[in-house]
């Protein structure tokens, strides 16, 4: 029996597409065609990467917008990866392709398309993802399931490990349009993964991140995952 691809409502849909390129229209290349209008994406970008040494690991970036999280990297100086952003919206993949798809010896590609129908040959070390679950889903879907579903197919085009951002419940307001997760029901959606998971909700009131590392391996003598003494530049006793 094939299994059932989870995917948004053609309305929904359309209704993406459709604000997406208005703003891009108005807008063009800006962090308000994407909804970011306060210049903290990089503050994201510096989250979303601060658990990994990305050289020279592969990387899929999920709505990738503009491609802005390589031009992060490129900045901070990191090389010899290789970078594949994904997005819905082609303008945008467009605009991606002339503005950051050169890095230094970094190998670059962007793919126009719906994450969760995305068919790899490759596997990815990481998997990121910046502001993808910040639409509410006005049709028959689920934005929980839609989470969901996103977090398993990037844990199984993975080897290391996933990080996506989130807007919080835990908000003085929120609009009809834009959809606020709880940090307690994606945290106990990544246990069910892995025990080796971080959530971090300490750089902006409003938003958190979510990792969740495949190797949740450890050593049943000390109780420490082993991950975390491969990460530590020393181990006490």
């Amino acid at each position: 029996m094939t299994e059932k691809v989870v995917m948004m409502s053609g309305s929904d849909r359309d209704r993406l597409l459709s604000d997406y390129r208005s703003r891009y229209h108005q807008f063009g290349y800006s962090p308000k065609t994407l909804g970011w209008d306060k210049g903290k994406q990089n503050i994201r970008f510096d989250v979303l990467t601060s658990q990994w040494d990305l050289k020279g690991k592969r990387i899929l970036d999920v709505g990738c917008g503009f491609g802005d999280l390589n031009l992060f990297l490129q900045n901070k100086g990191i090389s010899d990866y290789k970078y594949v952003g994904i997005d819905v919206v082609d303008e945008l993949i467009q605009e991606a392709k002339i503005r950051n798809a050169h890095n230094g010896n970094a190998e670059i590609s962007y793919i126009c398309g719906d994450f969760l129908t995305f068919e790899s040959v490759d596997r990815f070390d990481y998997v990121i993802s910046s502001g993808a679950f910040n639409r509410k889903f006005f049709g028959e879907l689920d934005n929980y399931t839609f989470i969901e579903e996103c977090m398993s197919k990037a844990l199984n085009l993975c080897n290391e490990g996933i990080a996506f951002d989130f807007l919080s419940d835990k908000v003085d307001y929120q609009y009809e349009h834009t959809f606020h997760s709880a940090p307690e029901r994606i945290l106990g959606m990544a246990y069910k993964w892995s025990r080796n998971v971080l959530l971090r909700n300490d750089y902006m009131p409003f938003e958190f991140c979510l990792f969740i590392f495949k190797d949740d391996s450890f050593d049943k003598k000390d109780t420490v995952f082993r991950r975390y003494w491969m990460t530590s530049e020393e181990r006490s006793l």
